[in-house]
């Protein structure tokens, strides 16, 4: 099942994705329930914050982080593990900015490959995403195209996705399927 959770920065998305994985996970406790982190540790601040976040969640959880290579854990994952990627924005930034991929049929290839396998394996896919689209346009290029990128990957998941669900003041928006409830 791929299920895509989105909404602004502190609207409670990532709080709603790790509630409803944790939901999946205790249909089936045998299987592993996984935590892939985009964010690097660049600074005292992004430390202090990925240390709250573990001890938020607990040791059911199995984190690894993941800058980049969503796809190599996504492929070590268990037939019926929920698999929760927080962020596809901060990944994004990660594989424009330090080159890896450039340009958007790369980027959707890329998202594909995860897809793909997450169906292939039998997972719970969640991904995670900020809705960057509401803000006021940009008068720089680089964030512009950045932020259309982000959204052409959004629509391609939600496209794809068995739920679609978008997050404001913690409150969930259903936009896509209903079968999945915290």
């Amino acid at each position: 099942m791929i299920i895509f959770i989105s909404g602004g920065a502190r609207s409670g998305k990532s709080h709603f994705a790790e509630r409803l994985a944790l939901s999946l996970h205790k249909k089936e406790p045998t299987n592993n329930l996984v935590y892939l982190a985009t964010s690097q540790n660049s600074d005292k601040e992004m430390e202090g914050r990925i240390a709250m976040h573990k001890d938020q969640r607990g040791k059911e959880w199995k984190v690894e982080e993941v800058p980049v290579e969503v796809a190599r854990s996504i492929m070590r994952a268990n037939k019926g593990d929920v698999v929760l990627l927080d962020c596809l924005t901060i990944w994004l930034s990660n594989m424009i900015f330090h080159g890896i991929v450039g340009n958007e049929e790369e980027i959707v290839a890329e998202v594909d490959k995860w897809l793909t396998l997450a169906r292939k394996k039998g997972l719970s896919l969640l991904i995670v995403s900020n809705d960057l689209n509401e803000e006021p346009p940009s008068c720089y290029k680089t964030v512009t195209s950045y932020i259309y990128m982000l959204e052409l990957l959004h629509q391609h998941i939600v496209k794809q996705a068995d739920v679609a669900v978008q997050v404001r003041v913690g409150i969930p928006k259903y936009w896509k399927g209903r079968g999945v409830l915290v």
